[in-house]
């Protein structure tokens, strides 16, 4: 399976729009704003470099959390 920069983009106009509308209520809260701002500064480092397909296996990196 492969991402595009056009799933990159949409990707990040997704995350863009959830972080905008969500309210803070609790740590709970808190915390997913701080894994979603993580997800969209990967993004656009990935949006930033120099290939037109990027490899997705859906592995996750050794160490990460699930959300």
């Amino acid at each position: 399976m492969a991402l595009s920069l056009r799933h990159v983009d949409i990707l990040i106009d997704v995350l863009e729009n959830k972080l905008s509308d969500m309210l803070i209520w609790d740590g709970e809260d808190r915390k997913e704003i701080t894994i979603l701002k993580g997800c969209l500064e990967e993004l656009n480092v990935i949006k930033g470099g120099d290939f037109s397909v990027l490899p997705f296996d859906g592995r996750r990196r050794p160490g990460a959390t699930a959300a």
